[in-house]
């Protein structure tokens, strides 16, 4: 899997993966994130040099967002993490093990940044995807409410980082 930073001529691809995703698990009764995705947000973050298109034999199969801080879930923290967001894998790819190499780009770009943990959010009340997270090595740090919506937040030590 190849992993390539966002460009400008970017923002419909990314707003078409959120957009699949948050059909995806609004058919099963879950709310994630604004439809369509506003696209001046996805630009904003592909300028800021946050947006990432994991490419499989040239193919886009999914988007994430990379951040270096998060004090919105996290608040004031020291520079000690990555934050996942907006991780959405294209449906037709479902079930390759995209998520999960993402997820593994994502620590291995955060452990050469020197970062100790991954985080990330995720609805509190889809254990669906608290299931995938947890499956995947994180644990649950705590609830909170963000923008009236139930959150769970979740962190994961990078493997290999020495303390």
């Amino acid at each position: 899997m190849n992993v390539r930073r966002c460009q400008a001529s970017d923002v419909a691809t990314v707003a078409a993966l959120l957009d699949e995703a948050t059909a995806w698990v609004g058919e099963r009764g879950y709310e994630q994130w604004p439809s369509p995705f506003p696209h001046d947000q996805i630009a904003g973050a592909i300028e800021r040099g946050e947006v990432y298109l994991p490419e499989l034999d040239g193919d886009v199969v999914a988007t994430v967002t990379l951040l270096w801080d998060d004090p919105m879930y996290w608040g004031e923290r020291p520079a000690d993490a990555a934050y996942v967001h907006k991780l959405a894998v294209r449906r037709a790819c479902a079930g390759r093990r995209i998520g999960n190499a993402i997820v593994e780009w994502a620590a291995d770009t955060a452990a050469a940044k020197g970062r100790r943990f991954l985080r990330l959010d995720c609805l509190r009340d889809n254990p669906g995807i608290r299931t995938y997270y947890e499956n995947l090595g994180f644990e649950h740090r705590g609830d909170l409410v963000v923008n009236g919506r139930d959150m769970s937040i979740y962190e994961r030590r990078i493997h290999g980082h020495r303390d």
